[in-house]
């Protein structure tokens, strides 16, 4: 046999040990987890109760309690159910898969270097694992040991569940209940009066009962029972933005609450909430009246919660059915306009521009007329004085006549709101000046080549 044939029958029995191989080892991801080595112990529920999530050089110091977890360092406070649940069951999880790489030179590729995220688990003050963890990538999150240079994949958990840092892993909700518990809700306002509403137990099987009003020092009728269930439900899960931890009563306005709204449940359990001053545009300090804790709660928040008596009176500026309308005009500087119905016409002659006179726009005329039911203000103005709100000189009068006797609607429209977002109107029925919304008003008072028909 030459050489050429002895060579060649080498290689051939390489390649077939080398197939053989690679059919028979599994790829990579597929092997059952028991089957790989672990650089540490795998971890159950019992086996560790403490955390230590270090983030930008801060560490925050986790318990178990129970079914809660605790914030014992570097403050003493509750820890986000939620959150602090996902974190620990995250690292029951883990499974190591493949090291992949075992230089010191990687470790900022991988996110695993010194300064980055840091977990250490202990079981009281026993450490059962210290970890870095660093990026995650294909569904895979890379690990490193203390002390160690291989950087493992592993799966089963993900970075962000670990990725906290104190705040992010407060309990951040100042109220919580279930909203069907709630029965009465106080308002005592510091210059606004005081209101009392409650709602009898619900019946089984039967519908919610409603709120009514039990208590007022102004009058609230007709009563707004959509208001009382709004506040209810979204002081069940209120949460705030930020901690204001070092805030000083003085700069809180807290020592001297503008509004406290209490919330009482079925159980005899009470929730009262104090109202503060604006920290800014968006935000405003709020804290509970039993506990330290000041907190900072959005904008879209207190416009749900932080209510006056008056507010639970309901705000109907105009409540006609488009059928009975007969006429809608705007009466203003530029582009005023009269629409009105043609007796016993139909279709495109329904509605004539009267005002100036030309025909009209059907579809526009109709959806003007369909504006008018039941048409609801965002809340009460602060101040009632019509000169205050630019209404001594209003910059537009929305009329709409009806067919039905005793059915008008005659809308002054003042100024804008502060924030733009609503007009002062000042009904003709009524003593009260209202905010209404900006884009409520503006798809009525349209431009007169709108209205015309093209």
């Amino acid at each position: 046999m030459n050489r050429k044939t002895v060579f060649a029958g080498l290689i051939f029995a390489g390649l077939v040990v080398l197939t053989f191989f690679l059919l028979h080892s599994p790829e990579k991801g597929t092997r059952p987890p028991g089957e790989r080595p672990r650089p540490i112990p795998k971890l159950k529920a019992d086996d560790f109760d403490t955390l230590e999530v270090t983030k930008g050089g801060a560490t925050t110091v986790m318990k178990k309690q129970g079914d809660n977890y605790q914030i014992v360092k570097p403050i003493d406070y509750l820890a986000d159910k939620d959150s602090a649940k996902a974190g620990f069951e995250a690292i029951e999880k883990v499974q190591f898969n493949d090291i992949l790489s075992a230089e010191k030179s990687r470790q900022k590729e991988f996110e695993v270097d010194e300064g980055g995220l840091r977990v250490v688990v202990k079981k009281g003050d026993k450490i059962l694992a210290d970890l870095h963890v660093g990026k995650t990538a294909n569904d895979e999150t890379m690990v490193r040991l203390e002390g160690k240079d291989q950087v493992w994949a592993t799966t089963g958990f993900f970075r962000y569940q670990l990725d906290k840092d104190t705040l992010g892993w407060r309990d951040k909700h100042i109220s919580r209940y279930e909203e069907k518990d709630a029965y009465k809700i106080e308002v005592a306002h510091r210059t606004r009066g005081r209101i009392a509403i409650e709602r009898p137990a619900p019946t089984d099987g039967g519908a919610a009962p409603e709120w009514g009003v039990v208590a007022a020092s102004i009058n609230v009728e007709p009563f707004d029972k959509r208001m009382a269930t709004d506040v209810a439900t979204t002081l069940s899960a209120l949460a705030a933005s930020e901690f204001a931890d070092n805030a000083k009563p003085e700069e809180t306005g807290l020592d001297s609450p503008e509004n406290t709204v209490t919330v009482s449940l079925r159980d005899g359990k009470q929730y009262r909430i104090l109202f503060g001053k604006k920290k800014d545009e968006d935000n405003t300090y709020v804290k509970m009246a039993d506990k330290p804790q000041v907190f900072l709660i959005r904008k879209f928040q207190v416009e749900q919660i932080n209510k006056r008596p008056i507010d639970f009176r309901d705000k109907t500026i105009c409540n006609l059915a488009s059928a009975e309308i007969t006429e809608v005009s705007v009466a203003r500087d530029k582009d005023p306009f009269v629409l009105s119905k043609n007796p016993g016409k139909s279709g495109d002659d329904a509605w004539k521009l009267t005002k100036p006179a030309a025909p009209a726009d059907i579809s526009k005329a109709n959806a003007l007329a369909g504006f008018f039911h039941e048409w609801k203000a965002q809340k009460y103005a602060e101040d009632n004085l019509p000169k205050t709100a630019g209404l001594a000189k209003p910059t537009a009068i929305i009329s709409a006549k009806s067919n039905v006797k005793g059915h008008v609607c005659n809308l002054k429209v003042g100024g804008e709101s502060a924030d733009k977002n609503n007009y002062y109107v000042l009904p003709s029925n009524q003593p009260y000046v209202f905010l209404v919304a900006k884009s409520d008003v503006d798809r009525i008072t349209v431009k007169l080549d709108e209205v015309k028909k093209k």
